[in-house]
């Protein structure tokens, strides 16, 4: 039987890797992430902007609501998928390294790899440096490194003034659904 050609999820985009820092406008990075109503989960600080030199403007308590209105991912640093072995329906090779950007949600990162820019990449192939993730021989790599990212929100308070919140991606100080 002859393999299928690889079909990325979304098209991917001929580029040289994004240029650090990588921001990712409107990225919501976990599955059922949705800008919307959220529940404040622990007091967080609202800022004016989500860029340097920014200012506190509010401080929400647990319980409180906010609605979501967009957000962003920015990547300091990519992380680092490496092959293990070959997985030609992805056009990947032992060896081959995979940057990975925003996480999409249910196994799907914004990737780079060979050149080419993946919006949405499912990378469930790949276990995490804890040894979790892929299992039963479908793990093909492994995250050689995480890399850096951060998320921030912009948020409406109730007031009706908007502000913006970091998401501290492995904590999250808002419920998302």
């Amino acid at each position: 039987m002859l393999a299928q050609p690889f079909q990325p999820e979304q098209p991917a985009r001929a580029m040289a890797a994004p240029a650090l820092p990588y921001i990712d406008r409107g990225a919501c990075p976990y599955e059922h992430c949705a800008y919307r109503e959220w529940t404040v989960r622990r007091t967080v600080t609202v800022y004016d902007t989500w860029q340097p030199g920014r200012k506190a403007i509010a401080q929400l308590p647990a319980g409180d609501k906010a609605t979501g209105i967009t957000g962003m991912v920015i990547t300091y640093k990519p992380g680092v998928i490496r092959m293990e072995r070959d997985l030609p329906e992805r056009n990947l090779r032992l060896g081959d390294s995979i940057l990975t950007y925003s996480n999409a949600g249910e196994g799907y990162s914004a990737v780079w790899f060979k050149g080419r820019y993946y919006p949405e990449f499912d990378v469930t192939f790949a276990k995490l440096p804890n040894g979790q993730g892929c299992g039963n021989g479908h793990c093909a790599a492994s995250y050689v490194d995480l890399g850096k990212q951060s998320w921030w929100a912009q948020v409406r308070l109730a007031s009706g003034r908007t502000g913006w919140v970091d998401m501290e991606i492995d904590k999250m100080p808002v419920a998302l659904y």
